[in-house]
């Protein structure tokens, strides 16, 4: 329980600190990272985290979009670590796909609204969707590899061992 509070608060913490860079985050390096050391656990993490910001920023219609978007992200971890393990670049282009995809998992919010808004929402988010891969993949080739290690020395604390 202890683990969950605390990195859940560390990916909304992340994110605040950084929220003056658009689409500039820690959140997606530290989800993938964490679904690595902790699995399934992460969704709640993840769970977490998303309640904390709708507290922040209001339970809007977007925060319905972090509701699948982060966990989805986890599944595909889960999906792909027997296969890329611990090969950072690798995880950078996953990163940076993901980042390339998020206004494409918010724009699906908006299908049942209208569909063709929906389209421009994401059409015209698409500079800042690449922006946003370019930073994803950037912070996981600079980061992944040495906090990973880190979560994996923290691993064992966390589980009493």
């Amino acid at each position: 329980m202890t683990r969950v509070a605390l990195f859940s608060a560390t990916l909304y913490v992340s994110q605040v600190v950084l929220s003056f860079l658009p689409n500039v985050e820690l959140v997606t390096l530290l989800i993938i990272l964490y679904t690595l050391a902790f699995g399934k656990e992460t969704l709640l993490i993840v769970t977490v985290f998303n309640l904390f910001e709708g507290m922040q920023w209001g339970f809007g219609l977007w925060w319905f979009s972090y509701l699948y978007t982060w966990p989805v992200l986890c599944l595909a971890v889960l999906l792909l670590r027997k296969f890329i393990k611990e090969e950072f670049t690798v995880w950078a282009v996953v990163a940076g796909a993901f980042g390339l995809l998020f206004g494409s998992f918010f724009a699906i919010v908006y299908l049942p609204v209208d569909p063709a808004y929906a389209l421009t929402y994401w059409l015209s988010g698409l500079p800042w969707d690449l922006w946003h891969a370019v930073w994803n993949f950037v912070l996981m080739v600079a980061l992944g590899k040495p906090l990973f290690h880190l979560l994996k020395k923290v691993k064992p604390i966390a589980n009493g061992y």
